[in-house]
């Protein structure tokens, strides 16, 4: 289960990313894809609706996977790493040498 969360959250992190990198900024005349012909492309109102629909479901994967992998990754460790190191019986000492 903690190996299908951790890939859910790769795909996800990869996803936002991109998604981030191809909106263009509110004010900026050109995205990631240079002038005038990608904002023509992207332009549509419902287009860009369901680009920030998609990135804020991305974000919430993201956020729910996070808090997944916390929790899970708190139960499987519940020691120390020094309670498995074994102590050597220690070789009697001869006196007078």
């Amino acid at each position: 289960m903690y190996t299908f969360v951790l890939i859910i959250h790769f795909i996800a992190c990869l996803l936002l990313i991109l998604l981030v990198l191809l909106q263009s900024g509110k004010g900026s005349a050109a995205g990631i894809f240079g002038a005038s012909g990608a904002d023509n492309l992207f332009a549509s109102p419902t287009a860009f609706n369901a680009v920030n629909k998609f990135t804020a479901i991305l974000a919430g994967i993201l956020m729910l996977t996070s808090i997944g992998l916390t929790v899970m990754s708190h139960k499987t460790s519940s020691g120390s790493v020094l309670d498995k190191v074994e102590i050597p019986a220690s070789a009697p000492t001869q006196p007078g040498k």
